[in-house]
C-alpha cells in the first residue's frame, strides 16, 4: 500500500493512505504494527546463499544451521554467529543477509565396489560420486564424506562438517538414491552403484569480500521485507558513503514509503534524523569485547523488540559485564547532545543504556520536530500508530461523504482509545483529536486532522529538598 507524507496543495497520484507528522508541542503522530523483526547483514560470512533474506525465529533461532555452516551458538572465526546471537536476545524475528558468496568446495569421490562373490573371476570396480557444497565459501572444505558398507546391505553415506557428524543415510544401493535424499548441506552428482570410499574432504571453496556495491544491493532489498530496526556493522572511514546512503534509504523508507523504520549505525556521525541510531561505545562480556559495529546488532534488536509503551533508557544489555570505551560526566553530556546511543554502567555495576535517543539533534518549526522526536519511544508511538492507521483505512473501504466521515471517525477514535488505554498517549479529546476534514475532502481524497501527545517515560527525576 501508499503511503508516506503529503502536500495538501498537490495531493498525491496513487490510492494509499498517507500521513503528515508535525509538533505542536501537544501533537504527535504515530503508526501500530507487531514489533520484533530486525535485519541482521553478515559482512564477512565464509557461507551461505549470497544476497538472500534467510528468516529465523526466536522459537526456532537456530534453523539455519544448515545455511550459515554453524549454529548461531558457534564461535565462528568472523564472528558472524554473534552478530544473530545478540540481535536475538531481544528480537522476535531476524532476518540474516549474508553479503557476498564466494566459490562452492567440491570433491570427487573414487567409491570401491566389491566383486559379486558369486561371478567367478570378476574383480572389483570403480564409480565416482561428486559431492558439492551447497553454498560458496572456506566453510566448506570442512566438509568431509564416508561412504561405508552396510553389514545388512547397501551402504551408509555420512557427511561430516569439521569434525561433527551432520547427517547419515543407511542402506543405500545407489547414487540416484542419495540425490533424492536432498541433503541440506552437499548437493551430489552421479549415476549408479554407490560403493566404499574413506573419508573424503571437500576443497576449492573461497570466500568472496564485501564490496561497496554488495552494500548498495543489501540497502535496496530492504523494501522487500517488513521490519523494525536494521542493523548496519559497517564501521570505518571507507564506510562513511555507505552511511549516508542509509540515512537516503530511510528518509526515503519513513517519508516517502510511510515505513516505520529505524537503521542502528556504529559512529554515523552527524546524521540529524529520528530514523538513525547512532551508537558510539561498545560492552564486554566476560573479557569478550564487541566492537561497536558488532554491538549494534544487540540494539537493533532491542529497538526492534520494544513496544511503543517501553523505553530502554537504563534497560540492561543482557550478559554484559563490561562497558567498552566508558564515557566520562562531560562525555557523556556531550554525547546525548550529539544524538548518541552509548552504554554506561548504573549504581549496581551493570551495564546499561544510558539513554533511548535517536540521531536527530535539530528542533525547530522549520522541520516541525521538537525535542520530543529525539526519543525512541516516542518514535515508537508514531510508528505503531501509522501502522494501526495503514491497516483499518485503506483505499476503498469507505465511501467519501457525511457517512463514511462518521464511520470513519469512529474508527479513529477507537484507535485513539487502545492507545490512551495502553498508556501510549495522554490528554485525549475524543471530540477533536480524529476528525475528517470536511472542507477538504472531496472526489477520492479525505483528508484527516489528528491530535495525538505521546507518553515518555520519566527518565529525569528533579527534587527539591528543603532543608530545616
Amino acid at each position: 500500500m501508499a503511503g508516506g507524507k503529503f502536500d495538501k496543495a498537490v495531493g498525491k497520484v496513487r490510492p494509499g493512505t498517507y500521513m503528515n507528522f508535525e509538533s505542536s508541542r501537544d501533537i504527535a503522530v504515530v503508526g501500530a504494527g507487531t514489533r520484533g523483526t530486525v535485519i541482521v547483514p553478515l559482512p564477512k560470512a565464509n557461507y551461505g546463499p549470497g544476497k538472500q533474506f534467510i528468516k529465523l525465529t526466536n522459537e526456532s533461532p537456530d534453523a539455519g544451521a544448515a545455511t550459515f555452516g554453524y549454529s548461531i551458538y558457534d564461535d565462528d572465526p568472523n564472528r558472524q554467529m554473534l552478530l544473530i546471537r545478540e540481535a536475538f536476545k531481544r528480537a522476535t524475528t531476524v532476518y540474516v543477509y549474508v553479503m557476498s558468496e564466494g566459490k562452492e568446495a567440491q570433491a570427487e569421490i573414487s567409491m570401491s565396489i566389491p566383486a559379486d562373490p558369486g561371478s567367478e573371476g570378476a574383480s572389483a570396480t570403480t564409480n565416482t560420486l561428486t559431492a558439492i557444497a551447497k553454498y560458496g565459501g572456506t566453510r566448506g572444505n570442512a566438509f568431509t564424506v564416508t561412504v561405508d558398507a552396510n553389514p545388512l546391505g547397501g551402504y551408509d553415506v555420512l557427511v561430516h562438517l569439521d569434525g561433527a557428524k551432520v547427517t547419515e543415510y543407511e542402506g543405500l544401493e545407489t547414487i540416484e538414491e542419495l540425490i533424492e535424499q536432498n541433503n541440506p548441506y552437499l548437493d551430489f552428482k552421479g549415476t549408479g552403484s554407490l560403493g566404499e570410499a574413506a573419508g573424503t574432504n571437500l576443497s576449492g571453496g573461497t570466500d568472496e569480500e564485501t564490496t561497496n556495491a554488495d552494500i548498495t544491493a543489501f540497502i535496496d532489498a530492504w523494501e522487500s521485507i517488513r521490519f523494525n530496526t536494521v542493523c548496519f556493522p559497517f564501521d570505518g572511514q571507507e564506510a562513511t558513503n555507505v552511511k549516508q546512503a542509509v540515512l537516503t534509504k530511510i528518509k526515503y523508507m519513513r517519508d516517502s514509503m510511510g515505513r516505520g523504520v529505524q537503521a542502528v549505525i556504529p559512529n554515523a556521525g552527524r546524521m540529524d534524523y529520528e530514523g538513525i541510531i547512532n551508537v558510539t561505545n561498545s560492552i564486554s562480556i566476560d573479557g569478550n569485547d564487541l566492537s561497536t559495529a558488532e554491538v549494534c546488532a544487540w540494539v537493533a534488536g532491542a529497538t526492534a523488540g520494544a513496544s511503543y509503551i517501553e523505553s530502554l533508557t537504563y534497560n540492561l544489555y543482557e550478559g554484559a559485564t563490561a562497558v567498552v570505551g566508558p564515557k566520562s560526566n562531560d562525555e557523556a553530556i556531550a554525547a546525548i547532545k550529539a544524538g548518541e546511543f552509548f552504554f554506561s554502567v548504573n549504581e549496581e555495576d551493570e551495564v546499561v543504556v544510558e539513554y533511548d535517543i535517536n540521531s536527530l539533534t535539530t528542533f525547530s518549526k522549520q522541520n516541525k520536530k521538537d525535542k520530543s522526536y529525539r526519543k525512541n519511544r516516542v518514535i515508537r508511538v508514531f510508528d505503531t500508530f501509522q501502522e494501526y492507521v495503514k491497516v483499518n483505512f485503506p483505499p476503498n473501504k469507505f465511501d467519501n461523504e457525511p457517512r463514511g466521515w462518521d464511520i470513519m471517525e469512529g474508527l479513529g477514535n477507537t484507535i485513539l482509545k487502545l492507545f490512551y488505554e495502553a498508556g501510549a498517549i495522554t490528554n485525549v479529546d475524543y471530540s477533536r483529536d480524529f476528525l475528517v476534514d470536511r472542507e477538504a475532502s472531496y472526489d477520492d481524497e479525505t483528508f484527516f486532522n489528528i491530535g495525538l501527545q505521546a507518553v515518555d517515560s520519566a527518565e529525569k527525576m528533579y527534587f527539591t529538598v528543603n532543608t530545616r
